[in-house]
């Protein structure tokens, strides 16, 4: 192989592996009837994913996926094209630590999210008070909800990452029939 070959690969893997390692944009609305989800979780280390799961569904990989949620950085999470129906937050990741929120169908009854149609859904703000750390289990840990930052902040916050996208029209009418 010539030289010039082997720059151009290896440029081009390093294009390819930087653009996997940054956060997809929220995608536009694909149909009026799908919604979208949204809250705030808070934790000792920042949450690197949610899982979001349908109610009585089972994700077999790769053959059925759960829905896909975005995690910023500052503990803000949002899932768009959601298409209408029951919904639980399963768990929230923060590097190699796993906070199981739902263990059975029972409790995931227990939590259930109902997703309408067309809607811009606040799931809540959540916080995780970690009581016992273990090196290798998952140590003794409760999920709070609590009131901060609440459905207008959160809409703030998702109107700044949605630009370009008709989320954001939904998302200045929610927040203008919040202030009335």
């Amino acid at each position: 192989m010539t030289r010039l070959l082997k720059h151009s690969l290896l440029s081009l893997s390093l294009v390819l592996v930087s653009a996997c390692a940054t956060k997809a944009p929220p995608d536009d609305i694909i149909s009026p009837e799908r919604a979208m989800i949204f809250g705030h979780v808070e934790a000792e280390f920042p949450i690197d994913a949610v899982d979001f799961h349908e109610y009585g569904v089972t994700y077999i990989q790769p053959f059925k996926r759960p829905p896909r949620i975005l995690v910023f950085r500052d503990g803000y999470f949002m899932g768009e094209n959601i298409k209408p129906g029951k919904y639980y937050i399963s768990a929230f990741y923060s590097g190699n630590k796993k906070y199981t929120l739902v263990n059975s169908k029972q409790s995931a009854y227990q939590v259930v999210i109902n997703v309408r149609p067309g809607t811009l859904q606040f799931v809540g703000a959540h916080r995780i008070d970690v009581f016992k750390r273990e090196l290798l289990g998952r140590g003794e840990f409760e999920v709070v909800e609590v009131m901060r930052p609440g459905e207008r902040q959160a809409l703030q916050r998702m109107f700044s990452v949605t630009t370009g996208t008709g989320w954001q029209k939904k998302i200045a009418r929610r927040m203008k029939e919040l202030r009335q």
